[in-house]
C-alpha cells in the first residue's frame, strides 16, 4: 500500500485516538480524573463564553435603551391626532434603586402603546415591572407605597425593560399638557447615537478585560495537565509492550484531548445553566435577560478549536520532561539553568507595543487633545487595544519569569530546619511545578495591581471632584416642578405644610433670548417675590416691579449690553406654540450676591433678579418652578420623606440634593463591572491553584511514600509541602508587586493621568492572594495525608 493511498492514516491521529479510548475505558479512577479535568476546563470555557457574549449583551441593551428613549423632542411637535400620545417623565429613586416612571395620556384611538404594555392603564392606575412589584410588596417599603399609591392594573413585559431587575412603571394620566412638561409623540423609541466614551474609560475597559482573562489561560493549562495513577500504570504497561516515548506522549495527549472536549461540553452546560440563572442575578447593579446573553459565533467557534488544541499542546510540552519506563512514570527536571533572555523579551515587547500606541495619532476622536509631544496619552479605541495587547505580553512575561526567579533564589538557599531543607531541595530539583501552581495567582495579582493603579489615576478625575460648598442660607434641597411657574407660590405653600418641612421658597428661572442675541449673550432671569430674592442677594428697598442685576465680573465673553426695552423671550421654550415676548425691564440696582445662599450654586454675574410685576404672566407659561426646601433636623430618612411628599403633589416633580456629590454613571458602571469580573477571576484562579496543588502532590507521591516509610514525621512532611507553596508564592508576590507597579505607571502615563500608588490596596490584594494560597493548601491536605504512607510506593 503506497504512502499516497488515502486509506493510510496518520500515526499521530491514531495514537491520539488510542489515548482517548484508553481514557474513557480506564474505570472509575480514570473517569474521576477526566471529570475533574472537565470541571476545571469547563469553568474556564464558561467564563470565556460569557466574555464572548459581551458584544451581544451591549447590542441588545442598546436596542432596549433606544426603545426607552421616548421623551426626545424634535424641533416641531406633531399636532394632536389619532396616533399621538402625551408622555411625561415621573422617575424617582428609592433608597439607591432608580425607578423609571412614565405618565401616558393617549390622544387618539390608535395611539402607539408603550413597549411591554398590552393596553393603556386607566387614569390613576399603573402597570409595573416585576422588580417594582417586588419592591412594593416588601413590608419595609411603606414610603415607596406612599410615593406610588396607584392601583396596579398589569405588568410590563420584557420588551419594555432593560432587564428583569429594572424597576419601572407606566401611570395613566388625564391632565397632561405640553405646557406642564409632557412630550407629544407618535411612536415610542428614538434612535440616538451613543455618547462617545471617555478614552480613559475605554483604556480602563480594555486593560480590565485583559487582566481578568489572562489567568484563564493559566487555569486551562493547569487543568489539562491533571493526571492520575492509573494513567501512569497504563503508560508504563505500554512502554513494556514496545511503545516509544513519542507514542506515550501522544497517548497522554489523547487523554488530555478527551478531558478538554468534556470540558468544552461542561463549559457549555455551565454557560447555559448560568444563562438561565442570569435573570435572577444582579451584577454590579445590572440585570440581563437570558435571551440577550449569546456568544458571538466566530468567538465561540474559536474557543471550541483553541481549547482542545491547548490541552494537546500543553500535555506534549509537559511530557518532554517526563521519563516513562516499564516500571512507571517519573517526572524529572534537568540540572540545566533556565535562561532569562527570552523571558525578558516578552515584557519588553509589551512595553514596545505600549510606546507604539502612544506615538499613534488619534483617529478622529471628538475632544482629542492635540499631540504636543512625541509620547502622548491614548485617546482612541485602537490605541487602547494596542495597550491591552502590550499588557497581555507583560503578564505572560511575569508568568515565564517566575520559574527562573524561584530557581535563582533556591539555588543559593541553604541551612534551616529539616522541613525547610526538604522543601528547598525539592524546589532545586524542579521549581517548575511549584511555580506553575501559583503562576495564575501571580498573574492575577500583577494585573490587579496594575489595574488598581490605573483606577487610582482615572478615578481621581471622576471621584475627587470639588464638593459643593455648604449652603449659607436655610435651604439645602430644591424641587423642580415642570410647567409649574404660574403656580410656584401655591406649590411652595403646599410643600411647606408637609410634615418635616420647616420652610420653602419658590422662584422661576430661565435663560433669555432675543432676535439678535443668543442665550449666552444675555443674562439669566430669576423671578420671585422680594422676600425670596433677599435670600439670594443684598437688596436695597425692594417693591414689586423692580429688577436687580447681580454684580461681579461678567463671565460671558461676548455679552450683549443690557438695553432696557429690548424684546426678549425664554430660550429653549418647551411649551406649546411660541414663547411670549416681553421688553427687558430696566435695572433698578446692581446688588452683591450672598455667597452660598443658593445650594445649586447658580448665583453670580449674568443673573437678573426680577420681581413678578416686572415680567408678564404669559412669559411664565411652560416654565418650571423651583422650590427650595429647608427640612427639620430631627426628620428620619429626610431624602426619602421629601421625595415622597413631592411626588404626592406632582409625580413629574424632580427632587434634587445639590450638596450631595454625584459620580459619572458611565464611570460607575465600568467600575462595578470590573470589580465583579475581578472577583469572579479571583475565584477561578483559586480553583486553578487547587488543581495545581493536587497535581504537585501526585507527582511527589513516591518521595512522600519513601520518606514516610523511613520514619519521617507527618508534621515535617506537611511543613515541607507548605514551604514548597509559600516560597514560590512569596517570590511571586514580590514579582507581581514590582511588575504591577511598573505596568501601572506605564498605564497611568498612557491615560494621561498623574502618577500615584495606593499602597494599602496593594498590600490588601497581596494578603488576599496569600490567604488563597493557604486555603487551597489546607484543602489539599487530605490528599497529602493519603499519599504519606508506604502504599504510595509503586512496584511491579
Amino acid at each position: 500500500m503506497s504512502a499516497a493511498d488515502p486509506k493510510v492514516r496518520s500515526p499521530f491521529l491514531d495514537q491520539l485516538g488510542l489515548g482517548a479510548r484508553l481514557a474513557v475505558t480506564s474505570g472509575r479512577d480514570g473517569w474521576g480524573r477526566l471529570l475533574l479535568t472537565a470541571f476545571g476546563v469547563g469553568l474556564g470555557v464558561a467564563l470565556l463564553l460569557f466574555t464572548a457574549s459581551f458584544p451581544g449583551i451591549v447590542h441588545h441593551r442598546d436596542q432596549r435603551l433606544y426603545t426607552q428613549n421616548d421623551t426626545f423632542r424634535d424641533e416641531d411637535l406633531p399636532a394632536p391626532g389619532e396616533r399621538t400620545v402625551l408622555v411625561a417623565v415621573a422617575a424617582t429613586t428609592f433608597r439607591g434603586t432608580p425607578v423609571r416612571g412614565r405618565i401616558v395620556q393617549p390622544e387618539g384611538r390608535h395611539a402607539a402603546l408603550p413597549p411591554g404594555v398590552s393596553a393603556y392603564p386607566a387614569p390613576g392606575e399603573m402597570v409595573v415591572s416585576p422588580a417594582l412589584a417586588d419592591l412594593l410588596a416588601d413590608p419595609a417599603n411603606q414610603l415607596l407605597r406612599d410615593r406610588l399609591p396607584y392601583p396596579v392594573a398589569g405588568t410590563i413585559g420584557a420588551a419594555g425593560l432593560l432587564g428583569p431587575g429594572q424597576a419601572s412603571y407606566v401611570l395613566g394620566g388625564d391632565h397632561l399638557s405640553v405646557d406642564t412638561g409632557a412630550i407629544r409623540i407618535t411612536e415610542f423609541g428614538h434612535f440616538s447615537p451613543p455618547k462617545p466614551m471617555d478614552p480613559k474609560l475605554i483604556l480602563l475597559n480594555a486593560v480590565g478585560l485583559t487582566v481578568m482573562l489572562a489567568p484563564v489561560g493559566v487555569f486551562l493549562a493547569a487543568a489539562a495537565r491533571f493526571g492520575g495513577e492509573r494513567r501512569d500504570r497504563r503508560l508504563a504497561a505500554l512502554r513494556l509492550g514496545g511503545a516509544d516515548r513519542r507514542m506515550t506522549a501522544r497517548l497522554a495527549a489523547g487523554e488530555s484531548l478527551v478531558g478538554a472536549i468534556l470540558g468544552l461540553a461542561a463549559g457549555t452546560a455551565l454557560f447555559l445553566l448560568g444563562r438561565r440563572l442570569i435573570g435572577h442575578i444582579r451584577l454590579a447593579g445590572f440585570s440581563f435577560y437570558p435571551e440577550d446573553v449569546a456568544p458571538q459565533p466566530a468567538i465561540a467557534a474559536a474557543i471550541a478549536v483553541v481549547v482542545p488544541l491547548m490541552g494537546v499542546g500543553v500535555t506534549l510540552l509537559a511530557m518532554r520532561r517526563v521519563v516513562v519506563d516499564p516500571l512507571g512514570v517519573v517526572r524529572r527536571s534537568g540540572p540545566g539553568q533556565r535562561r532569562i533572555g527570552w523571558r525578558l523579551m516578552l515584557p519588553l515587547a509589551g512595553l514596545a507595543l505600549t510606546v507604539f500606541a502612544l506615538v499613534l495619532p488619534a483617529q478622529g476622536v471628538p475632544g482629542a487633545l492635540p499631540r504636543t509631544a512625541v509620547l502622548n496619552s491614548v485617546q482612541d479605541t485602537r490605541g487602547s487595544l494596542i495597550v491591552a495587547v502590550g499588557v497581555l505580553l507583560m503578564l505572560i512575561g511575569v508568568c515565564t519569569l517566575l520559574p527562573w526567579l524561584v530557581e535563582a533564589v533556591t539555588r543559593r538557599a541553604a541551612g534551616g530546619g529539616l522541613s525547610w531543607q526538604l522543601a528547598i531541595r525539592r524546589l532545586q530539583s524542579g521549581p517548575g511545578p511549584a511555580a506553575a501552581a501559583v503562576s495564575g495567582v501571580v498573574v492575577a495579582i500583577a494585573g490587579a495591581i496594575a489595574l488598581q493603579t490605573l483606577f487610582l489615576g482615572i478615578g481621581a478625575r471622576y471621584e475627587d471632584l470639588p464638593r459643593p460648598s455648604p449652603a449659607a442660607g436655610p435651604y439645602q434641597q430644591s424641587v423642580s416642578f415642570p410647567g409649574g411657574a404660574p403656580q410656584a407660590d401655591a406649590l411652595a405653600d403646599r410643600l411647606a405644610h408637609t410634615a418635616g418641612v420647616k420652610a420653602t421658597a419658590a422662584y422661576t428661572e430661565f435663560s433669555l433670548e432675543s432676535p439678535t442675541a443668543k442665550p449666552w449673550q444675555l443674562p439669566t432671569a430669576r423671578i420671585a417675590p422680594c422676600t425670596v430674592l433677599r435670600t439670594f442677594a443684598a437688596l436695597p428697598d425692594c417693591k414689586d416691579g423692580d429688577t436687580f442685576a447681580v454684580q461681579g465680573p461678567d463671565r460671558r465673553p461676548d455679552a450683549d449690553p443690557l438695553r432696557p426695552g429690548t424684546p426678549v423671550h425664554a430660550a429653549g421654550f418647551r411649551g406649546a406654540g411660541e414663547p411670549a415676548s416681553f421688553p427687558l425691564p430696566a435695572v433698578t440696582a446692581t446688588v452683591p450676591a450672598i455667597q452660598g445662599a443658593d445650594p445649586s450654586g447658580r448665583i453670580g454675574a449674568g443673573l437678573l433678579l426680577l420681581t413678578p410685576a416686572a415680567v408678564p404672566a404669559d412669559a411664565l407659561r411652560g416654565q418650571p418652578a423651583t422650590v427650595q426646601v429647608s427640612l427639620a433636623d430631627a426628620l428620619a430618612d429626610p431624602k426619602e420623606h421629601l421625595t415622597t411628599a413631592v411626588m404626592a403633589i406632582d409625580p413629574q416633580a424632580r427632587t434634587e440634593f445639590p450638596l450631595e456629590g454625584t459620580l459619572d454613571p458611565t464611570y460607575l458602571a465600568v467600575k462595578r463591572l470590573l470589580t465583579a469580573g475581578s472577583t469572579i477571576t479571583l475565584l477561578l484562579v483559586s480553583l486553578s491553584l487547587l488543581v495545581g496543588q493536587l497535581e504537585r502532590f501526585r507527582e511527589q507521591r513516591r518521595v512522600l511514600g519513601v520518606l514516610n516509610a523511613v520514619g519521617t514525621r507527618r508534621r515535617v512532611l506537611g511543613l515541607s509541602v507548605l514551604w514548597q507553596t509559600l516560597v514560590p508564592m512569596a517570590l511571586g508576590l514580590v514579582l507581581a508587586a514590582v511588575a504591577g507597579l511598573l505596568m501601572g505607571a506605564v498605564l497611568q502615563y498612557s491615560a494621561g493621568v498623574s502618577a500615584d500608588v495606593d499602597w494599602g490596596t496593594m498590600l490588601a490584594m497581596s494578603a488576599i492572594a496569600a490567604g488563597a494560597v493557604l486555603l487551597t493548601t489546607a484543602l489539599g491536605l487530605p490528599q497529602l495525608l493519603r499519599l504519606m504512607r508506604p502504599s504510595a510506593l509503586r512496584y511491579e
